[in-house]
């Protein structure tokens, strides 16, 4: 009897909770076939103006540019997890029994993003700059179902256990940049006790950016590319054509790459993630991550309980700049919130010496 009566009263906020669901589905669908078209007709203008031959070819590296896969940034390592059994690479420099600072890419870059991170923080820290699963030398599972948010975060967790234990501690200064900032929020929240301090850059919480988005619809034109990638084979086809053209205009563009004109990424540099990228299946797996976004797994709202830094490109083309201060009103008072004027998205490379700089003063506790 009181079984029933309890699934009477729950029964109208069942109902609720699918509608929901179904109204954010049908929206999300919406959306993409919208961006679905609006890309669609950028490649159709590939398509003509480099002509069927140019528009689809796609060249497939043969031999890693110099500074990719040699030591000249750092060791090259590879960790192996034990509850999933995946490969995951690594690069790290410093010395062995330091602090461990754990460093994680974004979208569509590999560790190589902090090469000049690992050159000068390794002078004092344990710096590893991970190539996250799917990304890079690290293993490709098949099937989007290996990057939800939740598998990725428990390899994760793992990984730092991993690494941490060479230095016995099994903490780490966590360091994340877009897709590895949104991890970082996440991890440092649901694991607070592998995570001694946080620094994100240029990446929202999922629950923050999802409010910030509602009241400034214009987000939502900055981040169509997620709608995009919601679609089966397109957004794979697209970010290919004319030898990985969307993804120069990504980071090399005069708006939406690099704003540093002493920093503009050379040709080489950017090999180094179109390396990873043109092997046979190497652009599904960094995909995969936004194609589970709008999953049924619930969104966190906690907020890290340990020290926070955030940095933000103040010209960052795909993340408006009046979302770091919604973030940093969300966070504990302690939180540290840096924006960079003449940044743009990419600030690792963009600005490394700001970067290194504010990252010196909070991890010596003097920010």
């Amino acid at each position: 009897m009181l079984q029933s009566l309890c699934w009477a009263l729950l029964a109208p906020t069942r109902a609720l909770l699918s509608v929901r669901r179904l109204v954010t589905r049908l929206a999300v669908a919406a959306a993409a076939v919208a961006a679905g078209a609006a890309y669609g007709l950028w490649g159709l203008w590939v398509l003509l103006r480099s002509g069927p031959r140019g528009a689809l070819s796609r060249k497939v590296r043969a031999e890693p540019p110099p500074g990719l896969e040699d030591g000249t940034y750092g060791q090259h390592g590879w960790l192996r997890l034990k509850s999933s059994g995946l490969r995951l690479h690594y690069v790290a420099r410093g010395p062995p029994g330091a602090p461990l600072l754990l460093l994680l890419h974004g979208f569509p870059q590999n560790w190589f993003c902090w090469r000049h991170q690992l050159l000068e923080l390794g002078r004092r820290f344990r710096v590893v700059a991970l190539d996250l699963p799917g990304y890079g030398a690290s293993e490709k599972p098949p099937g989007k179902e290996n990057y939800s948010p939740e598998i990725v975060l428990g390899d994760l967790r793992e990984a730092v256990g991993v690494l941490g234990g060479q230095n016995g501690t099994h903490k780490c200064v966590l360091v994340g940049h877009d897709w590895g900032g949104v991890l970082a929020w996440e991890l440092a929240a649901a694991h607070p006790e592998v995570v001694a301090k946080l620094v994100v850059m240029d990446a929202p919480h999922r629950a923050a950016m999802m409010g910030f988005s509602a009241h400034r619809p214009t987000q939502l034109l900055r981040s169509s590319y997620i709608f995009l990638f919601q679609l089966p084979w397109l957004p794979e086809l697209l970010l290919s054509l004319a030898d990985f053209q969307f993804l120069r205009t990504l980071l090399m563009g005069p708006r939406l790459g690099i704003q540093n004109p002493s920093r503009r990424m050379t040709d080489p540099e950017f090999e180094a993630y179109l390396y990873g990228l043109s092997q046979p299946g190497g652009l599904s797996p960094p995909i995969h991550y936004y194609r589970n976004l709008f999953g049924d797994s619930p969104v966190p709202h906690e907020r890290p309980p340990c020290p926070v830094l955030i940095l933000w490109g103040g010209r960052d083309a795909f993340l408006d700049p009046r979302l770091a201060p919604y973030l940093r009103q969300r966070m504990a008072p302690g939180a540290h919130l840096h924006l960079i004027p003449d940044a743009g998205h990419w600030l690792p490379e963009d600005r490394p010496e700001v970067v290194n700089r504010l990252l010196w003063d909070f991890l010596e506790g003097t920010e």
